[in-house]
């Protein structure tokens, strides 16, 4: 059987933390990139325009699925010709949902974010 040490509390050291590295540098650079694209994306998501170019469409807004399509961007057809907020909605979620799911992304935004 074991037995373990037992302590009164923390070291008595006058400093917080003897570390001397800048560790919090990572976790603001990842911040600052995901709230700029967090505030990018929902820009062009609500702006509704200069998404299409011929033969070029803007990768939020692809494929456009409803009817405030440009003319000659719906190459699938219009199956959400109902919606009528911006078609990015209707797009942007999967991207959203995979890298709000995947391991790398979810460390380092709750380090992010939440530290």
């Amino acid at each position: 059987m074991s037995t373990g040490v037992r302590s009164p509390g923390r070291a008595r050291l006058p400093e917080r933390t003897l570390r001397q590295d800048r560790w919090w540098l990572y976790p603001a650079v990842t911040f600052t990139v995901f709230t700029a694209f967090i505030v990018y994306a929902t820009w062009r998501a609500f702006s509704g325009s200069n998404y299409y170019s011929t033969p070029y469409l803007s990768p939020f807004y692809s494929p456009c699925l409803t009817s405030d399509c440009v003319e000659g961007s719906s190459d699938f057809g219009q199956p959400f010709s109902f919606w009528q907020l911006s078609p990015a909605l209707i797009i942007l979620i999967f991207p959203l949902g995979f890298r709000m799911s995947c391991y790398y992304y979810r460390k380092a935004y709750y380090r992010s974010f939440w530290l």
